[in-house]
């Protein structure tokens, strides 16, 4: 059933390490929030803000990842795969140096263990994205804990009642026939979310009419109206937020302009509109149907 739902959506700076997030949120929304509204924040934004970003050209001794990566990412997602699905972001991986995959995936076994390790893109919640350089942002381990701080300092900043919630673009995938579970791809914070990785990933593509795909809530902050309602409201503030300078480094090269043998710096995403942060509002009239 679908709903209409208020969105406001604003332009911000882009999110630089350090950035003060409530203060930033204020600027933009401090005047349309009303009580009950949903602030939707990307998980990706919130990390760079915070400072979980990494940079994956320090990690040394890959030798004994390039046999690994090279079975998990050509031959399985690329060769078997790759034509089951034929997802665009395969095609850009099976290009992709074999050299920086095999630190991307040392990085992923270590922060998400094998579950995470096999999933082909975006692996355990790393992303590469909105980025320069080969940094990566990384997922934020006590996320509930700095959900909780931006939830009660904004509270008490705009003295109304609201609903924080964190989304990443990482997929999960909620069974047709059930409400109250959802397979990740990635770590959630979220009651009724288990985290799979790359198992997720590939029960969801290959059994796609047994499941309804949404972007992944990470954390969530306020009244519980229900894990189907929050994945319906992480869709739709997904797609309001976008993607910033693009979904993957391809399309981040094409659209700042800058050829692929050069680094994409700061300044450059600066350049980009982004929409780290979107308010949803659910007239009430209608909040009992969403």
């Amino acid at each position: 059933m679908s709903i209409k739902v208020i969105i406001y959506r604003k332009p911000f700076k882009y999110w630089y390490p350090g950035t003060d997030v409530v203060k930033s949120i204020v600027k933009r929304y401090g005047d349309r929030i009303l009580d009950g509204d949903f602030i939707i924040i990307s998980d990706k934004a919130l990390s760079t803000a915070y400072g979980y970003i990494y940079d994956e050209s320090s990690i040394t001794s890959v030798k004994t990842f390039v046999i690994p990566t090279y079975v998990v990412s050509r031959i399985f997602w690329c060769r078997i795969f790759g034509k089951v699905f034929s997802e665009d972001i395969l095609k850009i991986l099976c290009k992709y140096n074999i050299v920086k995959l095999a630190r991307h995936k040392k990085l992923a076994l270590r922060i998400g263990g094998f579950k995470h390790f096999i999933k082909p893109i975006s692996e355990a919640g790393i992303d590469t994205t909105n980025l320069p350089y080969e940094y990566v942002s990384i997922p934020i381990k006590e996320i509930n804990d700095i959900v909780t701080e931006i939830y009660f300092e904004l509270s008490s900043i705009l003295h109304k009642s609201l609903n924080l919630l964190i989304v990443d673009t990482d997929k999960c995938f909620r069974p047709i026939s059930l409400k109250s579970i959802a397979l990740s791809t990635r770590p959630s914070k979220v009651k009724g979310i288990i985290d799979l990785g790359g198992y997720a990933y590939l029960i969801g593509k290959c059994f796609r009419k047994f499941f309804k795909e949404y972007p992944t809530p990470v954390s969530y902050k306020g009244i519980w109206i229900g894990l189907d309602k929050i994945l319906r409201l992480a869709k739709i503030g997904n797609s309001a937020m976008g993607y910033g300078a693009g979904r993957n480094l391809i399309e981040m090269y094409k659209n700042l302009g800058i050829n692929l043998n050069k680094h994409i710096k700061w300044l450059d995403l600066a350049r980009i509109r982004h929409y780290p942060a979107v308010v949803v509002r659910i007239p009430k009239n209608l909040r009992k149907l969403i």
